[in-house]
């Protein structure tokens, strides 16, 4: 004899797996929102080269960063 219990359980997995490709549908055509990246230094003052640098500060890869991005120069 079939409980009436395993047949609501039953049904309410059904309705699980019917419900789970349209969730899956809605999450990949939502926009996804964009890589932020925010680095924060001190004590470097401007000795990068993006900001003029000084003759022995080389920084080849904050520069080649700096140029990807946006570069906020006075910051308080």
């Amino acid at each position: 004899m079939v409980k009436a219990s395993d047949v609501m359980i039953a049904q309410l997995i059904f309705a699980v797996m019917l419900l789970m490709p349209l969730t899956a549908l809605s999450a990949a055509s939502a926009p996804k929102p964009p890589s932020v990246l925010f680095i924060a230094i001190d004590d470097l003052n401007d000795w990068v080269g993006c900001l003029g640098g000084h003759p022995q500060a080389q920084t080849p890869n904050m520069d080649r960063l700096a140029a990807r991005g946006t570069l906020f120069s006075n910051a308080h």
